[in-house]
Protein backbone atom coordinates (compact mmCIF):
# COMPACT_ATOMS: atom_id res chain seq x y z
CA UNK A 1 0.00 0.00 0.00
CA UNK A 2 1.71 3.40 -1.15
CA UNK A 3 2.56 5.20 2.17
CA UNK A 4 1.16 8.56 0.62
CA UNK A 5 -2.49 7.74 0.87
CA UNK A 6 -2.61 8.10 4.96
CA UNK A 7 -0.89 11.59 4.69
CA UNK A 8 -3.03 12.56 1.80
CA UNK A 9 -6.34 11.51 4.43
CA UNK A 10 -4.72 13.40 7.11
CA UNK A 11 -4.50 15.99 5.11
CA UNK A 12 -8.17 16.04 3.87
CA UNK A 13 -9.28 15.83 7.45
CA UNK A 14 -7.60 18.95 8.61
CA UNK A 15 -9.15 20.42 5.45
CA UNK A 16 -12.45 19.33 6.39
CA UNK A 17 -12.41 20.57 10.01
CA UNK A 18 -11.24 23.94 8.88
CA UNK A 19 -14.06 24.29 6.38
CA UNK A 20 -16.32 23.43 9.21
CA UNK A 21 -14.59 26.17 11.59
CA UNK A 22 -15.52 28.75 8.90
CA UNK A 23 -18.85 27.85 7.92
CA UNK A 24 -20.28 27.85 11.05
CA UNK A 25 -17.98 30.80 12.96
CA UNK A 26 -18.06 33.03 9.71
CA UNK A 27 -22.06 33.31 9.49
CA UNK A 28 -21.89 34.60 12.98
CA UNK A 29 -19.00 37.04 12.40
CA UNK A 30 -20.46 38.02 8.72
CA UNK A 31 -24.03 38.80 11.09
CA UNK A 32 -22.14 41.06 13.45
CA UNK A 33 -20.46 42.85 10.31
CA UNK A 34 -24.15 43.36 8.95
CA UNK A 35 -25.58 44.75 12.54
CA UNK A 36 -23.12 47.09 13.04
CA UNK A 37 -23.19 48.21 9.73
CA UNK A 38 -27.12 48.87 9.92
CA UNK A 39 -26.09 50.84 13.57
CA UNK A 40 -23.51 52.92 11.66
CA UNK A 41 -25.96 54.07 9.20
CA UNK A 42 -28.47 54.77 11.72
CA UNK A 43 -25.94 57.68 13.40
CA UNK A 44 -25.33 55.46 16.52
CA UNK A 45 -21.55 55.45 15.71
CA UNK A 46 -21.27 58.82 14.77
CA UNK A 47 -19.74 61.22 16.84
CA UNK A 48 -22.34 63.82 16.30
CA UNK A 49 -25.02 61.47 17.64
CA UNK A 50 -24.97 59.77 21.21
CA UNK A 51 -21.53 57.68 20.74
CA UNK A 52 -20.40 59.96 23.58
CA UNK A 53 -23.45 59.60 26.05
CA UNK A 54 -24.51 57.09 28.32
CA UNK A 55 -28.13 55.83 29.15
CA UNK A 56 -29.19 53.94 31.48
CA UNK A 57 -32.77 52.90 33.20
CA UNK A 58 -35.69 53.58 31.02
CA UNK A 59 -37.49 49.93 31.32
CA UNK A 60 -39.80 49.34 28.38
CA UNK A 61 -38.56 52.04 26.26
CA UNK A 62 -35.41 52.37 24.06
CA UNK A 63 -33.66 55.38 24.20
CA UNK A 64 -30.79 57.86 22.74
CA UNK A 65 -30.66 60.92 23.73
CA UNK A 66 -28.44 63.94 23.70
CA UNK A 67 -27.69 67.43 24.55
CA UNK A 68 -27.39 69.61 21.84
CA UNK A 69 -25.85 73.46 21.71
CA UNK A 70 -28.65 75.73 23.12
CA UNK A 71 -29.75 73.43 26.12
CA UNK A 72 -32.20 71.29 24.70
CA UNK A 73 -31.98 67.70 25.44
CA UNK A 74 -33.07 65.59 22.03
CA UNK A 75 -34.24 62.41 22.97
CA UNK A 76 -35.73 59.53 20.68
CA UNK A 77 -38.20 57.01 21.88
CA UNK A 78 -38.78 53.82 21.11
CA UNK A 79 -42.06 51.93 22.28
CA UNK A 80 -40.75 48.58 23.33
CA UNK A 81 -44.03 47.76 25.71
CA UNK A 82 -46.19 45.82 22.67
CA UNK A 83 -49.17 48.11 23.58
CA UNK A 84 -49.99 51.76 21.83
CA UNK A 85 -49.04 54.20 24.01
CA UNK A 86 -49.74 57.40 25.20
CA UNK A 87 -46.33 59.45 26.75
CA UNK A 88 -48.39 63.01 28.31
CA UNK A 89 -44.84 64.05 30.10
CA UNK A 90 -41.69 64.21 30.47
CA UNK A 91 -39.47 65.48 33.24
CA UNK A 92 -35.90 66.15 33.63
CA UNK A 93 -34.01 67.60 36.10
CA UNK A 94 -29.73 68.20 35.38
CA UNK A 95 -27.05 68.18 38.10
CA UNK A 96 -27.45 71.49 38.33
CA UNK A 97 -30.51 71.27 39.62
CA UNK A 98 -32.25 72.71 36.06
CA UNK A 99 -35.53 71.27 36.09
CA UNK A 100 -38.27 71.02 32.97
CA UNK A 101 -41.16 69.38 33.09
CA UNK A 102 -42.58 69.18 29.58
CA UNK A 103 -46.51 68.39 29.21
CA UNK A 104 -46.98 66.48 25.45
CA UNK A 105 -48.98 64.52 24.05
CA UNK A 106 -47.23 61.36 21.50
CA UNK A 107 -48.82 58.33 20.43
CA UNK A 108 -46.70 55.36 19.57
CA UNK A 109 -47.70 52.35 18.30
CA UNK A 110 -45.39 49.01 19.35
CA UNK A 111 -41.57 49.37 18.13
CA UNK A 112 -42.31 52.53 16.67
CA UNK A 113 -40.35 56.05 17.48
CA UNK A 114 -40.25 59.44 18.19
CA UNK A 115 -37.90 62.56 18.58
CA UNK A 116 -38.76 64.85 21.10
CA UNK A 117 -36.66 67.92 22.21
CA UNK A 118 -36.74 69.46 25.73
CA UNK A 119 -35.39 73.24 25.76
CA UNK A 120 -33.34 74.59 28.46
CA UNK A 121 -32.95 70.91 30.11
CA UNK A 122 -29.43 70.94 29.88
CA UNK A 123 -25.98 72.76 29.43
CA UNK A 124 -26.06 75.76 26.46
CA UNK A 125 -22.31 75.19 25.49
CA UNK A 126 -20.86 72.69 23.24
CA UNK A 127 -18.20 70.30 24.99
CA UNK A 128 -19.93 70.87 27.98
CA UNK A 129 -20.55 67.98 30.17
CA UNK A 130 -24.34 67.40 31.59
CA UNK A 131 -25.85 64.55 33.51
CA UNK A 132 -29.72 64.04 33.58
CA UNK A 133 -32.17 62.61 35.54
CA UNK A 134 -35.36 61.70 33.02
CA UNK A 135 -38.69 60.32 33.82
CA UNK A 136 -41.44 59.57 30.91
CA UNK A 137 -45.10 59.24 32.04
CA UNK A 138 -47.56 57.57 29.77
CA UNK A 139 -50.90 55.74 29.34
CA UNK A 140 -51.61 52.59 27.52
CA UNK A 141 -55.47 53.31 25.57
CA UNK A 142 -57.82 50.71 25.46
CA UNK A 143 -55.72 48.39 27.71
CA UNK A 144 -57.55 46.80 30.88
CA UNK A 145 -55.38 48.86 33.14
CA UNK A 146 -54.49 52.00 31.07
CA UNK A 147 -52.32 53.85 33.59
CA UNK A 148 -50.54 56.11 34.15
CA UNK A 149 -47.19 54.37 34.40
CA UNK A 150 -43.47 56.06 34.72
CA UNK A 151 -40.43 54.80 32.93
CA UNK A 152 -37.15 56.51 34.91
CA UNK A 153 -33.45 56.63 33.81
CA UNK A 154 -30.46 58.64 33.60
CA UNK A 155 -28.47 60.47 30.98
CA UNK A 156 -24.78 61.91 31.12
CA UNK A 157 -22.59 62.77 28.21
CA UNK A 158 -21.09 66.31 26.54
CA UNK A 159 -23.04 68.37 24.70
CA UNK A 160 -22.96 68.03 20.72
CA UNK A 161 -22.82 70.74 17.85
CA UNK A 162 -25.98 68.94 15.10
CA UNK A 163 -26.65 69.80 11.94
CA UNK A 164 -30.31 69.04 10.59
CA UNK A 165 -30.50 65.50 8.48
CA UNK A 166 -33.40 67.59 6.57
CA UNK A 167 -35.26 70.90 5.72
CA UNK A 168 -38.10 71.66 4.40
CA UNK A 169 -37.71 72.77 0.87
CA UNK A 170 -40.86 74.57 -1.25
CA UNK A 171 -41.90 74.87 -4.73
CA UNK A 172 -43.51 77.86 -6.07
CA UNK A 173 -44.66 75.52 -8.92
CA UNK A 174 -46.57 73.11 -6.25
CA UNK A 175 -48.03 75.11 -4.28
CA UNK A 176 -45.70 73.60 -1.07
CA UNK A 177 -46.84 74.90 2.27
CA UNK A 178 -46.75 73.62 6.39
CA UNK A 179 -50.38 74.36 7.41
CA UNK A 180 -50.69 74.55 11.31
CA UNK A 181 -54.59 74.99 12.65
CA UNK A 182 -54.85 77.73 14.89
CA UNK A 183 -54.68 77.43 18.66
CA UNK A 184 -55.02 80.06 21.42
CA UNK A 185 -51.03 79.62 22.06
CA UNK A 186 -50.31 80.64 18.67
CA UNK A 187 -52.44 83.87 19.54
CA UNK A 188 -49.59 85.86 20.76
CA UNK A 189 -50.21 89.66 21.89
CA UNK A 190 -48.80 92.49 23.61
CA UNK A 191 -44.68 90.94 22.78
CA UNK A 192 -43.48 88.42 20.27
CA UNK A 193 -40.20 87.10 18.52
CA UNK A 194 -40.76 84.93 15.13
CA UNK A 195 -36.97 83.28 14.62
CA UNK A 196 -36.60 82.02 10.81
CA UNK A 197 -33.47 80.66 9.22
CA UNK A 198 -34.00 80.08 5.14
CA UNK A 199 -32.04 79.50 1.80
CA UNK A 200 -33.36 81.52 -0.79
CA UNK A 201 -32.84 79.52 -4.02
CA UNK A 202 -33.77 82.41 -6.93
CA UNK A 203 -34.17 86.01 -6.49
CA UNK A 204 -37.45 87.66 -5.46
CA UNK A 205 -40.44 88.21 -8.02
CA UNK A 206 -42.67 90.86 -7.85
CA UNK A 207 -44.71 89.67 -4.75
CA UNK A 208 -43.59 89.23 -1.12
CA UNK A 209 -42.49 85.33 -0.50
CA UNK A 210 -43.88 83.55 2.76
CA UNK A 211 -42.23 83.07 5.68
CA UNK A 212 -44.45 82.97 8.63
CA UNK A 213 -47.93 83.69 7.97
CA UNK A 214 -50.74 83.63 10.72
CA UNK A 215 -53.41 86.48 8.95
CA UNK A 216 -56.05 86.55 6.88
CA UNK A 217 -54.78 89.44 4.68
CA UNK A 218 -50.94 90.89 3.60
CA UNK A 219 -51.97 93.38 6.29
CA UNK A 220 -53.44 92.33 9.11
CA UNK A 221 -53.38 95.60 11.35
CA UNK A 222 -55.43 97.91 7.75
CA UNK A 223 -57.95 98.84 7.45
CA UNK A 224 -61.09 96.43 8.69
CA UNK A 225 -57.55 94.87 10.88
CA UNK A 226 -57.93 90.86 10.93
CA UNK A 227 -55.36 90.59 13.69
CA UNK A 228 -52.47 88.42 13.59
CA UNK A 229 -48.72 88.89 12.51
CA UNK A 230 -46.38 88.12 9.37
CA UNK A 231 -42.91 87.53 8.80
CA UNK A 232 -42.54 87.77 4.96
CA UNK A 233 -39.41 88.57 2.49
CA UNK A 234 -40.42 92.13 0.54
CA UNK A 235 -40.56 93.26 -2.96
CA UNK A 236 -37.48 92.46 -5.31
CA UNK A 237 -37.17 95.84 -5.96
CA UNK A 238 -35.47 96.91 -2.48
CA UNK A 239 -34.81 93.17 -1.17
CA UNK A 240 -37.19 93.55 2.12
CA UNK A 241 -37.99 91.88 4.91
CA UNK A 242 -41.18 93.09 6.33
CA UNK A 243 -42.82 92.45 10.02
CA UNK A 244 -46.25 92.24 11.03
CA UNK A 245 -48.56 93.03 12.20
CA UNK A 246 -48.73 95.78 9.42
CA UNK A 247 -50.54 98.69 8.12
CA UNK A 248 -49.74 101.85 6.53
CA UNK A 249 -47.87 103.13 9.42
CA UNK A 250 -47.53 99.30 11.14
CA UNK A 251 -44.78 97.91 9.65
CA UNK A 252 -41.14 97.63 9.63
CA UNK A 253 -38.64 96.76 6.33
CA UNK A 254 -34.79 96.10 6.10
CA UNK A 255 -32.50 95.54 3.32
CA UNK A 256 -29.00 93.12 2.77
CA UNK A 257 -27.68 92.32 -0.29
CA UNK A 258 -26.97 88.18 0.45
CA UNK A 259 -30.43 87.04 -0.44
CA UNK A 260 -29.54 84.13 -2.43
CA UNK A 261 -27.27 80.92 -1.91
CA UNK A 262 -26.62 80.70 1.85
CA UNK A 263 -28.58 80.58 5.53
CA UNK A 264 -30.03 83.47 6.72
CA UNK A 265 -31.81 83.84 10.14
CA UNK A 266 -34.34 86.57 10.00
CA UNK A 267 -35.91 87.30 13.07
CA UNK A 268 -38.94 89.47 13.80
CA UNK A 269 -39.79 91.06 17.29
CA UNK A 270 -42.91 93.34 18.30
CA UNK A 271 -42.35 94.87 22.05
CA UNK A 272 -45.93 95.33 23.53
CA UNK A 273 -44.20 97.55 25.82
CA UNK A 274 -42.80 100.42 23.66
CA UNK A 275 -45.31 99.20 20.49
CA UNK A 276 -42.16 99.06 18.53
CA UNK A 277 -40.89 96.32 15.38
CA UNK A 278 -38.07 95.52 14.88
CA UNK A 279 -36.04 92.75 12.39
CA UNK A 280 -33.01 91.02 13.05
CA UNK A 281 -30.71 90.07 10.04
CA UNK A 282 -28.31 86.91 11.22
CA UNK A 283 -27.93 87.82 14.62
CA UNK A 284 -27.48 91.72 14.30
CA UNK A 285 -30.36 94.66 14.01
CA UNK A 286 -31.41 95.78 10.68
CA UNK A 287 -33.55 98.51 9.60
CA UNK A 288 -35.46 100.73 11.60
CA UNK A 289 -37.12 100.23 14.85
CA UNK A 290 -40.72 101.11 13.90
CA UNK A 291 -42.55 103.24 16.79
CA UNK A 292 -45.84 103.12 15.22
CA UNK A 293 -47.38 100.30 15.10
CA UNK A 294 -50.54 98.50 15.00
CA UNK A 295 -51.37 96.58 18.46
CA UNK A 296 -50.65 92.83 18.24
CA UNK A 297 -54.58 91.38 18.31
CA UNK A 298 -55.42 87.53 18.01
CA UNK A 299 -56.73 85.91 14.82
CA UNK A 300 -58.87 83.12 13.77
CA UNK A 301 -56.53 82.36 10.65
CA UNK A 302 -54.29 79.50 10.61
CA UNK A 303 -50.38 79.60 10.71
CA UNK A 304 -48.73 79.08 7.41
CA UNK A 305 -44.93 78.29 6.88
CA UNK A 306 -43.63 79.02 3.30
CA UNK A 307 -47.07 80.95 2.00
CA UNK A 308 -49.61 83.15 2.51
CA UNK A 309 -52.81 81.66 3.84
CA UNK A 310 -54.63 82.74 0.41
CA UNK A 311 -52.05 80.14 -0.89
CA UNK A 312 -49.81 83.20 -2.79
CA UNK A 313 -46.77 84.30 -2.54
CA UNK A 314 -45.31 80.75 -2.26
CA UNK A 315 -41.44 80.40 -1.01
CA UNK A 316 -39.06 79.74 -3.11
CA UNK A 317 -36.19 77.56 -1.04
CA UNK A 318 -35.47 75.93 2.16
CA UNK A 319 -36.92 76.58 5.71
CA UNK A 320 -35.76 75.48 8.83
CA UNK A 321 -35.95 75.61 12.67
CA UNK A 322 -38.76 77.73 12.96
CA UNK A 323 -39.51 79.30 16.60
CA UNK A 324 -42.37 81.69 18.22
CA UNK A 325 -42.03 83.19 21.57
CA UNK A 326 -44.36 85.50 23.38
CA UNK A 327 -41.94 87.21 24.81
CA UNK A 328 -39.41 90.50 22.97
CA UNK A 329 -36.20 88.92 22.86
CA UNK A 330 -32.94 90.71 23.39
CA UNK A 331 -30.68 91.52 21.10
CA UNK A 332 -28.05 89.68 23.32
CA UNK A 333 -30.57 85.72 23.08
CA UNK A 334 -31.25 86.92 19.04
CA UNK A 335 -27.35 86.94 18.93
CA UNK A 336 -26.98 83.87 21.07
CA UNK A 337 -29.14 82.22 18.87
CA UNK A 338 -27.68 82.79 15.41
CA UNK A 339 -24.30 81.77 16.91
CA UNK A 340 -25.49 78.24 17.72
CA UNK A 341 -26.43 78.16 13.77
CA UNK A 342 -28.85 76.43 11.67
CA UNK A 343 -29.43 73.01 14.30
CA UNK A 344 -29.65 74.81 17.53
CA UNK A 345 -32.41 74.62 19.84
CA UNK A 346 -34.69 77.42 21.27
CA UNK A 347 -33.90 79.30 24.46
CA UNK A 348 -34.72 78.39 27.80
CA UNK A 349 -37.40 79.88 29.90
CA UNK A 350 -37.82 82.72 27.01
CA UNK A 351 -41.91 82.44 26.55
CA UNK A 352 -41.25 79.47 23.97
CA UNK A 353 -44.74 78.80 22.53
CA UNK A 354 -43.72 76.83 19.07
CA UNK A 355 -40.90 75.31 17.64
CA UNK A 356 -40.73 73.65 14.02
CA UNK A 357 -37.27 72.31 13.37
CA UNK A 358 -38.49 71.22 10.29
CA UNK A 359 -36.05 68.13 9.93
CA UNK A 360 -38.18 65.84 8.20
CA UNK A 361 -41.33 66.34 9.39
CA UNK A 362 -43.49 69.68 10.81
CA UNK A 363 -43.92 68.41 14.20
CA UNK A 364 -43.88 71.51 16.71
CA UNK A 365 -41.40 70.21 19.74
CA UNK A 366 -42.02 73.19 22.08
CA UNK A 367 -44.98 70.70 23.53
CA UNK A 368 -47.83 72.80 22.80
CA UNK A 369 -48.52 70.60 20.16
CA UNK A 370 -49.31 72.81 17.39
CA UNK A 371 -47.99 69.98 15.17
CA UNK A 372 -48.61 70.84 11.36
CA UNK A 373 -49.16 69.02 7.71
CA UNK A 374 -46.88 69.19 5.23
CA UNK A 375 -48.37 70.01 1.83
CA UNK A 376 -46.21 69.10 -1.05
CA UNK A 377 -43.55 70.14 0.41
CA UNK A 378 -39.85 67.97 -0.08
CA UNK A 379 -37.23 66.92 2.48
CA UNK A 380 -33.57 67.69 1.42
CA UNK A 381 -30.49 67.73 3.23
CA UNK A 382 -29.58 71.65 4.34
Amino acid sequence: MPLYIPVFNKMSKKSQSALEYMMTYGWAILIIVIVAAGLYSLGIFSPTNSASTSITGFSNFGVQAQCIQGGALQIQITNGIGNLINITKINTTSSLGQKVNLNISVVLPPSQSQMVFIPGACTTSQGSSYSNQVSFTYKEPGQALAGPYFSEGAISGAAVQVQPRSVASFNPNLNSYVLVHSSSSLNVTGSMTIVVWYYLIGALGSYNEGLVYKSETLFPGGTGPTGGYNLVLGWSTSYDFEDGPQNSSGWTTGSSGAETGSWIQLVGVKNGATNTLQLYFDGAANGPNNAATWPLTTSSANLVIGASPYLQEIFNGSISNVQIYNTALSSTQISQLYSEGLGGGPLSKAGLVAWWPLNGNANDYSGNNNNGAAINVSWVSP
